[in-house]
């Protein structure tokens, strides 16, 4: 049987939790202790947004997924609204939303909490393998390249777990061994930018210019916003002495930062 208060002590809420503030202090205490209708009834004096994410919250320690999507779709909050995902069993969604928590939480306390939920997911269903391909990038952004391996080796047959092991050789200095897993990534989605400009640095780490290059013309192929594939091309062509070329790339590379900065794709 399904006991809220259970979820509340079994389950670390504090990730989905946002920050403290005064105005909703003893709701955050009250869902901490368990006590939701006393945290529900507090929350109704809050400015709708922050009522809204507090309702999410309080569904989903009720496991009421259905409310808490409702609540949390338009809050912001991609971890809770994965969380929300995955106790309906939807999870794909679970995996797309804690992907965007990923992509833009930057510091790394929110990479340790993502973590905390991707092992709460296998928990659940140990042969998750996206989870845990996830789980891998929030430990190799942590440093922690041991785990992190491992989490990749057990999700190895996705392409994103391939160009994590590849990222770990490369660092490790292993370029034969990286070369070989962002190959597999490649041939599993040919048309991954960020795999292809992993493979040009590994081109050149083995001194294979000319194939760093090809890789480079096509992730730009792939990604013609991203100014910074365009100074990797650059480098590339002066590598291989062709200035004309080099040149091209670095004017479509000051061109694409004053149009889009250096993050578009």
């Amino acid at each position: 049987m399904w006991c809220a208060g259970c979820f509340a002590q079994t389950f670390d809420l504090t990730p989905l939790l946002p920050a403290p503030t005064p105005a909703d202090e003893a709701v955050r205490k009250a869902v901490m202790t368990g006590e939701l209708a006393v945290a529900a009834h507090l929350a109704e004096s809050l400015d709708l947004e922050i009522r809204e994410l507090w309702r999410g919250i309080l569904a989903i320690v009720r496991n009421d997924s259905t409310t808490a999507i409702r609540a949390l779709r338009h809050a912001g909050q991609p971890k809770a609204l994965g969380v929300a995902y995955y106790l309906a069993r939807q999870h794909l969604l679970f995996r797309d939303q804690m992907a965007e928590a990923i992509r833009y939480d930057s510091d790394l306390d929110d990479a340790e909490q993502a973590a905390r939920w991707f092992r709460e997911a296998l928990k659940r269903n140990p042969n998750y393998a996206r989870a845990r391909s996830y789980l891998g990038a929030c430990l190799e952004r942590l440093g922690r390249t041991e785990e992190a391996e491992a989490a990749y080796r057990e999700s190895a047959g996705l392409p994103a777990s391939q160009l994590g092991l590849a990222r770990l050789m490369l660092a490790a200095g292993d370029s034969a061994s990286a070369l070989s897993f962002v190959e597999k990534a490649l041939a599993g989605d040919p048309k991954d930018s960020a795999a292809l400009k992993l493979a040009a640095r590994v081109y050149t780490t083995l001194n294979r210019p000319s194939d760093a290059a090809r890789a480079l013309e096509s992730a730009a192929a792939l990604a013609p916003r991203d100014a910074s594939t365009q100074y990797q091309l650059y480098r590339a062509w002066q590598l291989l002495g062709n200035a004309p070329k080099a040149a091209a790339a670095f004017q479509e590379f000051e061109r694409l930062r004053a149009v889009y900065g250096l993050q578009a794709r």
